[in-house]
């Protein structure tokens, strides 16, 4: 994906001049109020399972920094409202979106993911995701679409576009750190398989910039519609007992 090459490319440029980008915000995170709305999917045990191997052995080379916790992995589908210190003069949107939501996921099936190797932005490390088909983007579009058309034009993801499926797991808050030592580990892990999945059910949320599970509130939960079996399948036979 392209966007993932985008981003290794100018982590490799920070971390080789030593010069990334650090979260202010960390580790001391209790006096920040910024908050946000999120449509998001979390990931399966055995798959964070995996990503949680993999980031207790990078805890060891790169001590101090931000590392999520395994039940806060996740993916973000769309931002709905963008986590800042203003987020009380549109949480009185979210009903409307609830609507939208409903009316748009209605008619998306689950999609299937698989994660594979690792990437890097300035500022963090990140999980690859791809999506085996354009059920996601579909969503994504779609919802983007009708937004616009009930007036909430430029709501959705006003930071930077969600395109990708990644899953960020490390962000930094320590300049004082073996920057090439990590380039390496990265490198070294770049196709590490972290396994697959079904998304079946989304989230929308209302949480920190973080995700941070302490903060983090579910709002409802939208199944994804299973495909109706077609029709002469045995799944759409009715159930017949035999008085034989």
């Amino acid at each position: 994906m392209r966007i993932y090459e985008q981003l290794w490319g100018e982590a490799v440029t920070a971390f080789e001049l030593g010069r990334p980008q650090v979260d202010l915000h960390l580790p001391g995170k209790t006096n920040d109020r910024r908050r946000g709305v999120s449509l998001i999917f979390r990931l399966p045990a055995e798959v964070q399972t995996r990503i949680q191997s993999f980031l207790d052995s990078l805890a060891r080379d790169l001590p101090g920094q931000y590392f999520y916790q395994q039940e806060e992995l996740h993916v973000t589908v769309v931002t709905l409202i963008s986590a800042t210190e203003l987020w009380r003069q549109e949480i009185g949107d979210v009903k409307a979106f609830r609507g939208i939501l409903n009316e748009v996921l209605s008619h998306h099936p689950p999609f299937q993911l698989e994660f594979r190797g690792v990437t890097a932005a300035p500022n963090a490390v990140l999980i690859q995701g791809f999506p085996r088909d354009d059920t996601l983007e579909k969503i994504r579009s779609e919802l983007r679409r009708i937004f616009a058309q009930r007036g909430f034009a430029n709501r959705l993801d006003r930071r930077y576009p969600n395109s990708a499926a990644h899953v960020t797991a490390v962000r930094f808050c320590k300049a004082d750190a073996d920057w090439k030592r990590l380039l390496a580990i990265l490198q070294a892990n770049r196709q590490t398989p972290f396994g697959e999945m079904s998304v079946e059910t989304l989230q929308l949320v209302w949480g920190d910039w973080y995700a941070s599970a302490n903060n983090l509130r579910i709002l409802e939960e939208f199944p994804l519609p299973k495909p109706a079996p077609p029709p002469g399948s045995k799944a759409s036979l009715p159930f017949t007992i035999d008085r034989r």
